[in-house]
């Protein structure tokens, strides 16, 4: 077996601790933002109803029902990232075609089809579930969007000099055992 010098042995072998961790957090950003997009709406309703419950009762647990939405969105979020999002990195990075919209509009079609699928799953196919996951498939649609659109600008931002260029010569990478020689 022969390697070849130009490739790479593992981006994540080859990342600085400052890399690393610029990696992580764009990727917690993306996923709190889109989480906050998708899930943010629903605060309009829970928190008042959450305070409601606390003047009434005087228990403070009723601050968990305020916080639901958000805990599911960022569920949902978090899952089609790791199922989703991470996957489609590693190809778009092999295929060196890492950009935002691209991200944005995967995001988007996953984040709609995600609640369908798990309520299809759970309840099957009768025409509440069908109405429940495209209303909860259109606040889907937001969160993937955004959370694809904010990890697609920093794949983009940090990725940008290894695209091929845009002409009609194909992209070859350099050598350095050739640089190292002229």
């Amino acid at each position: 077996m022969t390697a070849d010098p130009r490739d790479s042995i593992s981006e994540f072998t080859e990342m600085t601790d400052e890399e690393m961790s610029q990696l992580i957090g764009s990727l917690f950003r993306a996923i709190g933002w889109g989480a906050f997009a998708g899930g943010g709406f629903f605060l309009i309703l829970t928190i008042p109803a959450a305070m409601l419950g606390i003047v009434n009762t005087g228990k403070p647990a009723a601050l968990l029902f305020a916080i639901f939405p958000l805990a599911v969105a960022l569920a949902g979020t978090a899952i089609g990232m790791i199922v989703i999002g991470l996957p489609l990195t590693a190809l778009l990075r092999h295929f060196r075609r890492e950009q935002a919209p691209t991200y944005a509009r995967v995001g988007m079609v996953a984040g709609g089809l995600l609640p369908f699928t798990i309520l299809s799953l759970a309840k099957g196919t009768d025409s509440a579930a069908l109405a429940l996951s495209l209303f909860f498939g259109l606040f889907g649609t937001i969160a993937g969007g955004v959370t694809g659109n904010i990890w697609g600008e920093f794949r983009e931002s940090r990725y940008a000099f290894d695209t091929p260029p845009e002409d009609d010569e194909p992209y070859a990478p350099t050598n350095p055992f050739h640089d190292m020689i002229y």
